[in-house]
């Protein structure tokens, strides 16, 4: 016959009886808060082991209740004065007690006059939902026998086929014969070692720990807690509880228990991450962002390369443009005999900067890495403009960690359209003493505004199905001369197959005017020089900015569309190495290039604008 586990204990306060427990290491019981009452002291006694003399104890660590029988958190852990070579109790599997036929359930109480030995009560569970998110219903499984009474709170709830523990019994009504118990999970959301040890499919007990410990370190996060678990889970598909969370490890918790890890939807690892950028310590939010590349290492599993980004159907063939010049080195015509280069596996890196409302300088700043086609979030900060870039090449530092090195690293900056003259591909972490981002490796630009248009986007990935077969980069020129009339730009542009570069940046406000009718149309590459014609309207055509167009033409008109990264970074590196007496000519190159479907289902950031 199956003995009773050693590890049931009766809880003895100030020499009386007053309820029962149950060891969950060698040295720690839980039982009832009310089971203690006011007092701090207490002694365990474990029948099951005649041997063991009783143990005095003391309380580390208290739930939120606060002395009503309806009060939540009624859970008390005890230290024992020593360890004791008992093996503790094993907590079942989440859905075990709600399996069909529903399992017979096992309490161990001490009720009056079995206060030596104790006794057991058969219990079944009345439903898989929660009493007010905090307890479960039991029914006394005979119409006989021994009830849960005073004695059985604090007692373990098994399960008697496997003898694991479902919960602990809290309360008892002597009129409807019904008990309470507070599940597993619940008990591990008021005290957090407890979840260590509860099973949550699919993350191991020392990932758990890891994870709960930066949790402990971390301060008081500023904003409401329900928004960093919306922030977090939101976007991944995983049901958020009604209210906020009462602390930042009962919103882990929650994702812990009520979330299975499954590859491209971690929720934990995303709000590991936006922690990170909230608790104001860089060493602790360097191991917070460790810890989700590290879950994400284990959980997201990789997904073959496929030889091409999937595209759609090609649009029609482009027509012509009268306020566009033709190239000024003719591109041959493609022939079926000649091969066309295979498209390069990006590694995806993505830095979005935004205003947010908050302050005339304040900038929301989110940096992503894609791996196997999914977005993994690396940092997320609001800052003063000052601060950006130094946090941006840290993250970035970080992002390499998070791509697959199978592929080829593409930086990618999504820029308000003010911002996309600004030199991004220049920064450096130390002035003089770092080699720019740009010459490192592929950076390109790309605005805000298209990507938040369905259409353009639309459009966009059926352009780089024609681009894809395409062995050539024929520049489509936007030069100084010529009555180039914004307002009809944007449509004469809709069916530019190729790079379109311009003369100017984007400075006068004829000059802002043309790029945007560029960038409102669907032409996914665009190039110009942040120091290029400095005239006025009126310009000869003999300046900078035709000599930019001739040179770039020649540059590239030989090679396939996605490949001009690597090329624009060959020439920003000519450029920065080059001593002549004047600059080169492509040392101040802005390079819009946008292949929607490397950068797949980019959620908005999520900080509000003035939150």
């Amino acid at each position: 016959m199956t003995r009773s586990p050693a590890w049931h204990a009766r809880i003895d306060v100030a020499g009386l009886v007053e309820g029962s427990g149950f060891l969950v290491s060698d040295r720690t019981v839980l039982t009832c808060a009310h089971v203690l009452g006011h007092h701090d002291r207490a002694e365990a006694v474990f029948p099951g082991a005649p041997g063991l003399a009783p143990l005095a104890a003391r309380v580390v660590a208290r739930g939120a209740w606060a002395g009503g029988d309806r009060d939540p958190g009624d859970l008390a852990v005890l230290e024992l004065e020593r360890p004791v070579a008992i093996a503790p109790a094993v907590f079942a599997a989440v859905d075990a007690p709600h399996a069909a036929p529903s399992p017979t359930l096992v309490a161990y109480g001490f009720p009056h006059g079995y206060d030596e030995e104790g006794v057991q009560s058969q219990l079944l569970l009345t439903s898989r939902q929660l009493i007010g998110a905090e307890w479960s219903q039991l029914e006394f499984a005979r119409g006989y026998g021994q009830q849960t009474d005073r004695g059985f709170s604090g007692a373990a709830v098994m399960l008697e086929g496997s003898g694991t523990v479902a919960g602990m019994v809290v309360s008892h009504d002597p009129v409807t014969r019904n008990s309470r118990m507070i599940p597993a999970t619940v008990l591990a959301r008021h005290w957090a070692p407890l979840g260590d040890l509860v099973p949550t499919p699919g993350y191991p007990a020392e990932e758990k720990r890891g994870l709960r410990r930066l949790i402990a370190r971390s301060p008081a996060v500023p904003g409401p807690l329900d928004r960093l678990l919306r922030e977090a889970a939101g976007p991944l598909r995983v049901d958020l509880p009604p209210g906020e969370p009462r602390s930042l490890w009962e919103a882990v918790w929650y994702l812990l228990s009520e979330s299975t890890p499954t590859a491209g939807a971690l929720p934990l690892a995303e709000l590991a991450v936006r922690l990170g950028g909230l608790v104001g310590d860089e060493a602790l939010g360097r191991e917070l962002r460790e810890w989700a590349r590290a879950h994400r290492a284990r959980h997201d599993a990789p997904r073959p390369w496929s030889s091409a980004p999937p595209g759609p159907v090609a649009p029609p063939a482009p027509a012509p443009l009268s306020a566009i010049q033709p190239p000024a080195v003719p591109v041959p015509a493609p022939s079926p005999a000649v091969p066309v280069p295979p498209v390069r596996r990006w590694s995806p890196i993505l830095v979005e900067i935004r205003r947010s409302g908050a302050g005339r300088n304040a900038l929301l700043v989110e940096v992503s890495a894609y791996r196997d086609g999914r977005r993994r979030l690396v940092g997320e900060e609001r800052l003063a403009e000052r601060e950006v870039r130094a946090w941006v090449l840290d993250r970035i530092d970080d992002a390499f960690a998070e791509i697959d090195p199978a592929g080829r690293e593409l930086i990618a900056f999504a820029l308000p359209r003010g911002w996309l003259n600004k030199p991004v591909d220049r920064w450096a972490g130390r002035k003089a003493m770092s080699t720019p981002l740009g010459c490192v490796a592929p950076v390109v630009v790309m605005d805000h505004d298209r990507r938040a248009s369905g259409r353009l986007q639309f459009r966009l990935k059926k352009i780089w199905d024609v681009l894809d077969r395409q062995p050539g980069s024929a520049v489509h020129r936007i030069s100084c001369t010529g009555p180039v009339r914004p307002e009809r730009l944007t449509v004469q542009l809709q069916d530019v197959t190729g790079p379109v570069a311009l003369t100017r940046p984007p400075k006068a406000p004829r000059d802002r005017a043309l790029h945007g009718a560029v960038l409102d149309a669907p032409a996914p590459i665009v190039l110009w020089p942040r120091t290029g014609c400095p005239g006025g309207a009126e310009c000869d055509g003999a300046c900078r900015g035709e000599e930019f167009l001739d040179a770039l033409a020649e540059r590239l008109a030989a090679l396939p569309p996605g490949e001009l990264p690597e090329q624009i970074l060959a020439l920003r590196r000519t450029a920065f190495a080059h001593d002549g007496p004047e600059p080169h000519w492509a040392a101040e190159l802005s390079f819009v290039w946008e292949d929607p479907r490397w950068f797949p289902a980019v959620p908005r950031l999520s900080g509000t604008p003035v939150g």
